[in-house]
């Protein structure tokens, strides 16, 4: 196939142009008022202009995203593996340009933006294995038996299909990872879906650039620029941008990560279309940790130091981040309490993502602090809102403190208030008189990504009837260690019960992520000329199928009936 002529490479270009991306091109609307990104370790706007979407670009997008499925489907997986490969070298290419603009965006330090990046990357080249191996399709074939009485059995052929255009919707606190090529949108692009994205007020040069890396990537390699849009979208078009995406008739499906009330309001959309789609939300997740009795007893001051470090690294600002830790009230977790108490005193302010998040987090500290039963441990003078004499803002770094509350089983469990996220630098112990207690708190928090639990020898006992509780709460449950840092693999699942997640039936990590954005179809007596590659007897694929109820990998022969 010839590869039409490449746009200037990624590494070249000289920044965001502020303008949405349409079909590989920028697209200007001059009548948007322009939003512009703060840089949240100043306190201070950053220079470029960003025009929010039209709706008629937003339109414009869905309607090309819906020509690009029709081009895309007749496209072998290898193509779509050499798509997501030459997307990750784009992102490589674009080198430190990249991570300054997003540093400045987020005020996230430059090695975990690294990291990041290169767990982008690696999404989407572990992704392109799958696409390559091509068993993720489920391919199912039962065949015909004429013979059968008292009727013939007919021959039907199974596999997945993607569902058509993806609205996906960047991330706050992820700007590589759960944005612009994040897991939603590259596991969309793997299963055959073109790709429309919101990209996020807070990081929208970082998105941008990134969009460059997938508009050049897919001149390169042929497939047409329908196939992917960046909509920019800030000011007073934000909100609307999502709520035209999600009713777009050509929109066929959805990701995203944010706010429970904001996935919640967007997934009641998506269910009362005319003719409703899937809508994937992930949303607020409170990771309770559990420290059981021998453990406090034995490697409490470790327990004490990991946690510290997982609830706080980058501000507290992941979706993994341990929110609750539970303990039996004694001597040990006496010292536990006392020494994390100790560490979370000792931590300098840390830059958050935005002023928006770090006042919603002051204010969500400040509730649980004024709830009666409850206790703050840190010191309450550094989570006062700030703000200047004049009642606004004031100008300078948008830190805020890590926060320890302390209080009773009791006192959670006659408390709903207390079972919310707090997106933010905070843990609230909650002691509990016995280990029946803390069972019935395990039952009683909402739907989370992770609960984790530390144990020792003597604990295996308590420590079982915990996981049976909490494999109805949580979506992965984690021993002896922290759930910050989501490992890409095969096994993991990122997801989990409401609120974590609308859909507690499938992960946002992994490859099972593809099966997201599409459905099986069922092929009875179907000719092979018109079936797809993966059910024809031949299996040019060569992929793993289910025939006849037994896993198989070559073409379809007499021998193996």
């Amino acid at each position: 196939m010839t590869s039409a002529p490449t746009a200037e490479p990624p590494a070249r270009r000289k920044g965001p142009t502020g303008w949405s991306i349409l079909e590989g091109q920028t697209e200007e609307a001059p009548q948007v008022q322009p939003f512009k990104a703060i840089d949240p370790s100043r306190g201070e706007p950053l220079p470029i202009g960003y025009h929010s979407a039209t709706p008629e670009q937003v339109d414009r997008a869905c309607r090309a995203a819906w020509v690009a499925l029709h081009e895309v489907r007749r496209r072998s997986p290898e193509h779509r593996a050499g798509l997501l490969e030459a997307i990750a070298a784009n992102i490589l290419e674009l080198g430190p340009s990249l991570i300054n603009v997003a540093a400045q965006e987020t005020g996230l330090p430059e090695q975990r933006l690294l990291a990041e990046r290169e767990r982008t990357t690696g999404t989407l080249l572990r992704f392109a294995e799958v696409v390559r191996e091509g068993s993720w399709v489920r391919a199912a074939i039962d065949r015909a038996d004429p013979e059968r009485q008292p009727r013939p059995k007919p021959d039907v052929r199974r596999v997945l299909r993607s569902l058509g255009p993806v609205a996906v919707f960047g991330a706050s606190n992820f700007p590589l990872a759960y944005s612009t090529m994040g897991t939603d949108a590259a596991s969309a692009l793997a299963a055959g879906c073109p790709v429309i994205i919101k990209g996020h007020p807070l990081h929208p040069g970082t998105g941008e650039l990134v969009a460059w890396a997938v508009v050049d990537a897919l001149q390169a390699t042929g497939f047409p620029q329908g196939m992917f849009a960046f909509l920019h979208a800030g000011g007073q078009r934000e909100k609307a941008i999502g709520e035209e995406l999600v009713k777009h008739p050509f929109v066929r499906a959805a990701g995203f990560t944010g706010s429970q009330a904001g996935g919640t309001a967007l997934a009641d959309l998506a269910r009362a279309r005319p003719d409703p789609i899937p809508f994937f939300a992930e949303m607020g997740s409170t990771n309770p940790a559990f420290l059981l009795p021998s453990a406090a007893a034995s490697q409490g001051e470790a327990v004490a130091h990991l946690l510290t470090e997982s609830i706080t690294a980058f501000a507290g600002q992941q979706c993994t981040r341990p929110g609750l830790l539970f303990m039996i009230d004694n001597e040990d977790a006496s010292k536990v309490l006392n020494e994390l108490t100790r560490r979370f005193n000792t931590l300098p302010d840390q830059v958050m993502l935005a002023p928006r998040i770090r006042d919603a987090y002051l204010r969500r500290v400040l509730g649980w602090a004024g709830v009666e039963g409850v206790e703050l441990k840190t010191d309450p003078k550094r989570l006062a809102t700030p703000r200047a004499k004049d009642g606004s803002a004031p100008k300078g770094p948008v830190s805020g403190a890590a926060a320890l509350l302390r209080t009773t089983s009791s006192t959670f469990l006659s408390n709903d208030t207390l079972h919310d996220e707090v997106f933010g630098p905070a843990v609230l112990v909650v002691l509990c008189p016995d280990e029946r207690a803390m069972a019935n708190a395990a039952a009683s928090i909402q739907g989370t990504l992770t609960a984790s639990m530390f144990f020792a020898a003597d604990d295996r006992n308590t420590a079982r009837r915990l996981v049976s509780v909490l494999e109805h709460r949580a979506g992965r449950i984690v021993f002896n260690g922290v759930p910050t840092g989501v490992e890409v693999c095969e096994a993991m699942v990122h997801g989990g019960p409401f609120p974590a997640t609308n859909r507690p039936d499938t992960t946002a990590v992994g490859p099972l992520a593809l099966e997201r954005w599409c459905r099986p179809v069922a092929y009875q007596n179907g000719p092979g000329a018109l079936l797809p590659p993966e059910l024809r007897d031949d299996n040019p694929a060569g992929i793993r199928r289910r025939v006849d109820g037994k896993w198989r990998s070559g073409p379809l022969s007499d021998d193996e009936a």
